[in-house]
C-alpha cells in the first residue's frame, strides 16, 4: 500500500519537482494555490505519482478541510517553499505527522525575532531595526539593506545608499509587507551552510558560495558548491549546529546564510527548509546521497534510514541568465552553450511567449547553466563562459 505524502507548495522550478521525480515509488499530492506557477504544470509534465490539488495554501483551516474532504490519510505533510513551511508544519501536527514545533518555524521565519533570540545566544548577526510607518532621517551608517521581515527568495531585498533611497525602498515594500527590516550592510562574501537534522542530530552537507548583484536589487547570479573557506569552515558549521540544537530543531533540511566579514562569519538568515534556487540540484550532483529521498524518509518516519556520505565528487556551479531587455520570449539558442567544457545541464525556467522583464529578483531568471569542475571555482568560470554563449530571442 502506497503512503500518502502531501507537499504544500514546492519550489517553482524543476528543483522543486525533484521531490517527486526522485521518489517515484510514492504517492504524492501537491497542494497549491496557483498550479500555473509551476513550469511542469504549464507544460503538462506532471509525474504519474503526483495529483495536483488547487486550494488556498495560505489558509491553514482551508488546507486541513481539503485533506478531510478528499478522504486522505496522510503519512507525511511538509513544504519545500519558505512561505508555506509554517502552515505545512501546523497542518502536519493536526494529523499527527512528523513535524517540528510550529512556533519554532514561525520564529525562524521572523527575521527580527530570530535574530534577537540568536543574539542572546551569543550568535553574531547584523544590527537591525524595524522601520516605522513614518520615516525620519535618523539613520547615519549608510548603505543599509532593506527587506521584508518575513520575505523569501531574495524578493524585495533592496539597498539604500542615502535617505532618499531609503524612502524609495520603504515606499516600494510597504504596500505588500506589514513589517520592513533595515540592517547594516556587511562587507564580505555571502555563503550558505546546508544542513540536515534527523532526530535532533545536525548533519553538515557543505557550504555554498553565492554571487549577487549590488544595485539597486540583490539578485542571485551564481552559486558554487562545495566551498572550502579555510579556518572559518568549521566555525560556520559549529555555529549552525549550536543554533539548531539550542532551538530544539528536530527534523529536515535547513538553509543558513552567513556573510564572511573581516571579524568572522555573521549569520544573516536561518531558513527551515531545503535551500531555494538550484542548490537542491547541486546537492544531487555533488553528494553521494539523494537529498529528496532523505527528506521524504525523515517526514515519513522521523529518522533517516542511512547516514549521509559527505564525500563530494567534484565542484559544481550554477549561473543564472536574465533578460537584458523586456519583451516576449520567442526562442532560445542553447546549442553552443551546451558544448562548453563541464556543462552538465541547462535548466530553462520560462516557456515561449512568456513576458520577460528586467531582473528585480530571482523571478526574472530565464535559465540556469550548471557546470562541474575539479573545484567549485573552476566550475563557476566554466558556467560563466557558457552563459555568455546563450542567445535570448525576443519579439
Amino acid at each position: 500500500m502506497n503512503t500518502v505524502t502531501i507537499v504544500i507548495e514546492t519550489l517553482t522550478t524543476g528543483t522543486g519537482f525533484n521531490i517527486f521525480y526522485q521518489n517515484m515509488g510514492q504517492l504524492f499530492y501537491l497542494f497549491t494555490k496557483k498550479p500555473g506557477k509551476y513550469l511542469e504544470v504549464r507544460n503538462k509534465q506532471i509525474p504519474d505519482n503526483v495529483t495536483v490539488v488547487e486550494v488556498d495554501t495560505t489558509n491553514e483551516k482551508t488546507v486541513y478541510t481539503k485533506i478531510k474532504d478528499l478522504g486522505l490519510k496522510p503519512s507525511a505533510i511538509f513544504s519545500l517553499s519558505d512561505g508555506f513551511v509554517e502552515i505545512a508544519c501546523r497542518v502536519a501536527c493536526n494529523f499527527g505527522c512528523v513535524a517540528n514545533d510550529p512556533e519554532l518555524i514561525a520564529l525562524c521565519r521572523n527575521k527580527q525575532a530570530s535574530r534577537d533570540r540568536l543574539q542572546k545566544m551569543g550568535v553574531k548577526t547584523p544590527e537591525h531595526y524595524l522601520l516605522p510607518a513614518k520615516l525620519t532621517d535618523t539613520y547615519k551608517n549608510y548603505p543599509y539593506i532593506v527587506k521584508p521581515n518575513s520575505g523569501t527568495g531574495s524578493m524585495g531585498v533592496l539597498i539604500a545608499h542615502d535617505f532618499a533611497e531609503l524612502k524609495q525602498c520603504h515606499a516600494c515594500l510597504k504596500p505588500q509587507h506589514s513589517e520592513i527590516l533595515i540592517e547594516e550592510f556587511l562587507l564580505g562574501p555571502l555563503i550558505s551552510n546546508e544542513v540536515f537534522v534527523s532526530e535532533g542530530k545536525v548533519l553538515d552537507l557543505g557550504l555554498t558560495s553565492r554571487v549577487l548583484s549590488d544595485f539597486p536589487y540583490f539578485v542571485e547570479e551564481g552559486y558554487s558548491f562545495p566551498m572550502d573557506i579555510g579556518p572559518n569552515k568549521d566555525e560556520v558549521f559549529q555555529t549552525s549546529k549550536q543554533i539548531l540544537e539550542k532551538l530544539g530543531y528536530q527534523h529536515g533540511p535547513v538553509h543558513i546564510e552567513y556573510i564572511l566579514t573581516a571579524k568572522g562569519p555573521v549569520l544573516v538568515e536561518i531558513n527551515p527548509r531545503l535551500a531555494g534556487g538550484p542548490i537542491g540540484n547541486m546537492l544531487l550532483y555533488c553528494l553521494q546521497e539523494n537529498i529528496y529521498q532523505s527528506i521524504c524518509q525523515e517526514y515519513l518516519t522521523g529518522k533517516r534510514a542511512t547516514k549521509f556520505n559527505l564525500q563530494a565528487g567534484h565542484g559544481m556551479a550554477v549561473v543564472s541568465v536574465f533578460a537584458t531587455e523586456e519583451g516576449i520570449l520567442a526562442g532560445l539558442e542553447l546549442n553552443l552553450a551546451k558544448k562548453y567544457p563541464g556543462v552538465v545541464k541547462i535548466e530553462v525556467l520560462k516557456v515561449i511567449s512568456d513576458k520577460l522583464t528586467l531582473a528585480h529578483d530571482y523571478s526574472g531568471e530565464v535559465l540556469r547553466v550548471y557546470a562541474i569542475g575539479k573545484t567549485s571555482e573552476e566550475a563557476y568560470y566554466r558556467a560563466l563562459a557558457a552563459k555568455n554563449a546563450v542567445k535570448i530571442q525576443l519579439k
